[in-house]
């Protein structure tokens, strides 16, 4: 699926909101379905998985093009820094519209962490948008 075609989805989510909110919401819906083990709490701008027997999870959803092949990350990692350094998650994931230059998982290592010894990590995440697709398609089909 092409950006494009993300966008497009995005924007007939729901017609209310602006596709970064529609995939802010969207991604949290779908991390909030499974709670078994976890708390799933919203922020304004996070998701925070928060689990008793693993480390706690920030997820960080943003609604821009990436390209495995040419990333510019310094904002997130300066971010993911932050968030590692002053609080209790030690684990941030950035998550992204997967499209055909970005598809699987990335992980980052910042030499600044590795010196401190911590134990983090620091992940770019392709999530996939078929569920959005398989329900705009449904619609389509309802309305014939």
């Amino acid at each position: 699926m092409s950006f494009n075609e993300c966008q497009t989805l995005l924007g007939n989510f729901s017609l209310q909101h602006k596709p970064k909110e529609n995939f802010f919401h969207y991604v949290y819906e779908k991390i909030a379905r499974d709670t078994k083990n976890r708390f799933v709490d919203k922020n304004r701008d996070s998701i925070d998985i928060i689990t008793l027997e693993s480390g706690s999870i920030k997820v960080i959803p943003i609604y821009k093009k990436m390209d495995k092949n040419n990333l510019s990350l310094d904002k997130e990692i300066k971010r993911a820094i932050k968030i590692i350094q002053n609080t209790d998650f030690k684990n941030v994931y950035f998550v992204y519209p997967k499209n055909d230059n970005f598809d699987k998982h990335i992980q980052i290592k910042v030499p600044l962490l590795e010196e401190a010894c911590n134990e983090y990590l620091i992940k770019i995440i392709p999530y996939s948008l078929n569920t959005i697709k398989k329900k705009c398609d449904c619609s389509k089909e309802n309305s014939l």
